[in-house]
């Protein structure tokens, strides 16, 4: 890590720290959620191709993965 984010993080009293971690996990929550397929985009007309992208997004999500886009 960057030299001066570590001397930051290591600055932070307790409660401060946690306010960071719960503000990093909620910024990472809303980027999968702006990435991640929606179930509404899923039908049976889908063609092969598209079928095989959701699936693979799917399992990425449930994997905890980052997204490529």
């Amino acid at each position: 890590m960057n030299s001066k984010f570590d001397e930051l993080v290591q600055s932070l009293e307790a409660p401060m720290l946690e306010d960071l971690r719960r503000s990093v996990a909620a910024e990472l929550n809303e980027r999968r959620a702006q990435t991640s397929i929606q179930v509404e985009q899923i039908h049976a007309q889908m063609s092969g191709e598209d079928k095989l992208r959701a699936m693979q997004e799917i399992a990425r999500v449930l994997r905890g993965e980052e997204s490529n886009a």
